[in-house]
């Protein structure tokens, strides 16, 4: 098969990276519009996909949140392939992205994601199978990895990647084992970016717009991802492109909130919105004083009417 890569990003960017229960299209549509270059979408099961369909909560984007990468995981070449082919006729997406990153334990216990980070050649085949099933919708496919599972195996797991046909690696350069302890190793992005012809983004340990900045000259990254960081601060896109710090007021922080929530009616049924918004509350109200009382009172709305009321009561107040 002859080998076709994509020209993906457009400059240095700064990407929305996905993040389960919280990176959905409200979230994304917010992130874009305060600077995000690119967003990827929640995880979502090949095998699921094949057998009941598409998701639509997760799979579902507006025009304004391209280039966007949906996101699927899997263990299976053939299934994922398969799913990758459904996805890209129904949705039409910028690029399939394959999930070699998440450790959640029912994810490492269906042998997906993180876990394949011990196979490469199956990294390598999964990536085949894919960029050769889409290739009729002329839509890339991208990988994100860690370093690996229990060892560093980053060499090796890139290089089988490439061979494979992928057009962008995103690194979070930690192990499958350290979830999100201790400091992400940047010069392993580094390290990568000298051996990839494809381009390369860095994630992991970036909280403001300086740290974008810093993994920038420190690797020589293309793209660089926000994912805790942009969910506790999505004003962070704004603060790079200005190059400045931006301090989002209570109020702002609650009209976000409402406007989101809004936003999320249109793909989730409204009491379910209500209750999946309240940890993405919790995240923003980060640094905020008298946090403790405010979650408490979000955290017990009992109904979407509730939690609206106390949502605007807290807006009257400041």
């Amino acid at each position: 098969m002859q080998l076709r890569r994509f020209n993906l990003l457009k400059g240095k960017e700064i990407i929305l990276a996905p993040m389960a229960g919280y990176t959905h299209s409200a979230f994304r549509r917010l992130c874009r519009r305060l600077g995000a270059d690119r967003v990827y979408s929640e995880l979502m099961n090949a095998t699921g996909i094949i057998y009941k369909g598409i998701e639509r909560e997760l799979a579902y984007f507006t025009e304004e949140e391209r280039p966007i990468h949906l996101q699927l995981y899997g263990r299976n070449p053939e299934e994922i392939a398969k799913a990758a082919e459904i996805v890209a006729e129904k949705c039409k997406p910028d690029a399939i992205d394959i999930n070699f990153g998440c450790s959640v334990k029912k994810v490492l216990k269906a042998k997906s994601a993180a876990y394949l980070l011990q196979y490469p050649e199956t990294m390598k085949e999964i990536i085949k199978e894919t960029v050769s099933a889409l290739k009729p919708y002329n839509i890339p496919v991208t990988a994100k990895i860690r370093l690996g599972f229990r060892k560093d195996n980053l060499e090796k797991i890139a290089e089988n990647l490439i061979e494979g046909g992928v057009s962008l690696i995103a690194l979070h350069p930690r192990l499958s084992t350290e979830l999100f302890s201790g400091k992400a190793r940047w010069k392993r992005i580094k390290d990568l970016k000298k051996l990839s012809p494809v381009p390369v983004v860095g994630s992991g340990d970036v909280w403001r717009w300086k740290d974008v900045e810093r993994m920038f000259e420190e690797t020589g990254c293309d793209g660089v991802m926000a994912g805790r960081g942009a969910v506790s601060n999505p004003w962070i896109f704004k603060e790079f492109k200005e190059k400045k710090e931006y301090k989002a007021s209570f109020s702002k922080r609650i009209e976000f909130i409402l406007q989101e929530l809004e936003m999320m009616w249109e793909f989730m049924e409204r009491e379910r919105a209500c209750k999946e918004i309240k940890m993405q509350i919790v995240q923003l109200f980060k640094g905020i004083r008298g946090k403790a009382k405010l979650n408490e009172k979000v955290m017990r709305s009992k109904s979407c009417q509730e939690l609206l009321e106390n949502l605007n009561e807290m807006l009257r107040i400041v």
